[in-house]
């Protein structure tokens, strides 16, 4: 596949950096920049009539280009309530997760403490893999990449009995892509045993004070459950309330647009407390991301980097990754070479509908496969 053969950009020849959005250069969800009203009024009108079409009860979405940052929100936290999405409305992020876990796992590699070549029973014999000799095999670049050939989940990752459930190899390690959270929550483990660390408190010091994400964490937190959006099903029935009681970075992370959105440019675009070398693996394509199991037409413009997912169409190279929770769906898209980007959070199952649409009415024309490469996988 051609895209393997690029990377996004390379060290030393990527494009100078804009400006990383900062306070002064971010637009709330009721603010409207006079200098670009129209504009602006017609992106919100977009953002606004995709939503109506596709019966997503409440979303946030930032657009940010030449280091503006525009936010707009959508409807309400729960279709049974009146309270509106505002900018400091908390969604599920879902495998948005896994980003932020690897950008923690190459913040350890910059400081010596982690190799991403050296299986990670080397660091920690967890009890999950001690009687599978493939799975002892898993090495950090596997899991970033999602080549570790475990399965995606061996049982439901909100099971407690999950910590005393064996891992099942799918195949060998390394052998082809297959996306895997138990591969990250695998590694999560042997992290938090490296740092000593548990993870919401290695997420916090490690990200989320670093990149000002004030609303972030992998758990529930009670204070914030007033701001707390509700997951909705297809037929816009509200689900029950979660309440993530352990922390598992594959699948547990609650945000909000706006720290999403600067986590996107502090750590992935601007590489921010990365070498430059180790930055710019992130945007490397280390899989080709085609899963034999669910082969489909959108895999020639797709591979993985570690961390994220690497797509290469229209003329234009893009990064970006997709959650999906029960009842929440979200998407983020970014140029690294341009610094434009999109970050989506929505409270409904219908999310995906709607991302083409928005990415189209913001980003530009395109055909946008990584849509539809999202939405083929398990």
């Amino acid at each position: 596949m051609a895209v393997l053969a690029l990377a996004l950009f390379s060290i030393g020849t990527a494009p100078p950096l804009c400006a990383a959005p900062g306070a002064g250069d971010r637009h709330g969800c009721d603010a409207t920049p006079a200098a670009a009203s129209a504009q602006a009024q017609a992106r919100r009108e977009a953002f606004d009539a995709a939503m109506r079409a596709h019966g997503i009860p409440g979303a946030q979405l930032i657009h940010t280009r030449d280091g503006i940052s525009e936010a707009y929100c959508h409807g309400v936290l729960n279709a049974h309530a009146a309270a509106t999405v505002g900018d400091d409305t908390v969604f599920q992020a879902a495998s948005l997760s896994k980003v932020v876990a690897a950008y923690i796992a190459l913040r350890l590699v910059d400081a010596g403490k982690l190799d991403l070549d050296k299986p990670l029973w080397d660091y920690w014999q967890s009890p999950r893999t001690r009687d599978n000799p493939l799975a002892r095999q898993v090495t950090t670049r596997m899991v970033l990449a999602h080549t570790s050939g475990l399965p995606n989940w061996q049982i439901s990752p909100s099971n407690p009995a999950i910590d005393g459930t064996p891992l099942e190899s799918r195949f060998a390690p390394g052998e082809h892509y297959a996306y895997s959270g138990e591969g990250f929550y695998l590694l999560q483990r042997t992290l938090e045993h490296i740092t000593g660390s548990s993870w919401n408190a290695l997420a916090s010091r490690e990200v989320f004070s670093r990149f000002d994400m004030p609303s972030s964490s992998y758990l529930t937190d009670p204070a914030m459950r007033a701001r707390n959006a509700t997951g909705h099903g297809k037929d816009g029935t509200p689900a029950a309330e979660r309440v993530f009681g352990w922390e598992n970075t594959a699948w547990t992370l609650v945000s909000n647009a706006h720290d999403y959105d600067n986590f996107i440019h502090k750590a992935l675009y601007r590489g921010e407390g990365l070498r430059p070398a180790t930055h710019a693996l992130l945007f490397t394509p280390a899989s080709d991301a085609d899963d034999p199991a669910s082969p489909g037409p959108a895999d020639a413009f797709i591979a993985w980097g570690l961390g994220v997912g690497l797509q290469d169409a229209d003329g234009r190279r893009l990064a970006w990754h997709w959650g999906d929770n029960p009842g929440f769906k979200a998407f983020f898209m970014l140029d690294p070479a341009s610094g434009e980007s999109l970050v989506l959070f929505t409270n409904s199952e219908n999310g995906p509908a709607a991302y083409k649409q928005v990415l189209r009415a913001f980003m530009g024309p395109g055909s946008y496969p990584a849509v539809d490469w999202s939405s083929a996988q398990d």
